[in-house]
């Protein structure tokens, strides 16, 4: 059983439940975060629920009041020292509901990831992009072929054929001693840690561009990674024609 919080009050539940709020298979209108538990503590709590917050106002739902304690509560619940925690708040008729869950995560010792390509049919100012959104198929879906294929991300390509982000992080990569990253205009969304990056980048004085990217700019790189809140920062290895459709 685990332990979730729903509606104001901690329910203890079975796996199967869990698995039911899971962003890509849950239908609902609203948005969701996903957050790194460590060491009993829940990472830039803040930051995820302005996002979430204004996520929430994009789509005209009126935002909940949420204690940021109640997550660090589900760790201690569900005996997780680390975990991976998530936040979902949507709109069923007139009624707002939230859930949040504690689950288990390894945090991955790869060294590098192997990604591939994936072609979508995604608008580079789709109306949703730097809206968390539970309208998540695509990315869950992507995320699932790559693993299928054996490679631990995809690299998404828009309309335009630029990457724009992958399934589940941002993408950023070097040049000549600059740092680049594809703009929100391209359809990404904006990462708390993509936020972070650039931030201390700055704070270092490494130049930091925001830039469409192609599949032959990200051949020609010297080095790329993937960030997100869970894997942090993490290389991968530059891909060559490896599109999975």
């Amino acid at each position: 059983m685990k332990t979730i919080f729903f509606d104001g009050r901690y329910l203890n539940v079975n796996a199967q439940i869990t698995e039911a709020f899971t962003p890509g298979s849950f239908k609902g209108k609203g948005v969701f975060e996903t957050m790194l538990g460590l060491d009993g503590a829940v990472l830039d709590t803040a930051l995820h629920l302005k996002r979430l917050r204004t996520g929430l106002k994009f789509l005209s739902i009126k935002a909940p009041l949420i204690n940021p304690l109640i997550l660090k509560e589900l760790l201690q619940r569900n005996h997780l020292p680390s975990g991976r925690v998530r936040l979902m708040v949507w709109q069923a008729g007139k009624e707002v509901h939230v859930m949040a869950a504690a689950l288990p995560y390894k945090i991955s010792n790869k060294k590098i990831y192997r990604v591939c390509l994936v072609k979508t049919n995604r608008a580079a100012n789709a109306r949703l992009a730097d809206v968390k959104s539970l309208d998540y198929g695509l990315f869950a879906q992507s995320h699932a072929q790559a693993q299928k294929h054996g490679f631990d991300e995809a690299l998404l390509l828009n309309r335009s054929g630029h990457i724009f982000e992958a399934s589940r992080a941002n993408i950023f990569w070097t040049k000549d001693n600059v740092l680049y990253t594809p703009p929100l205009s391209s359809g990404c969304l904006n990462g708390i840690t993509r936020q972070q990056v650039i931030k201390h980048a700055g704070n270092l004085k490494i130049p930091v561009k925001e830039r469409n990217l192609t599949p032959g700019a990200l051949k020609r790189s010297d080095a790329a990674f993937l960030t997100n809140s869970l894997i942090g920062i993490k290389p991968i290895e530059v891909p060559r024609e490896l599109y999975l459709t």
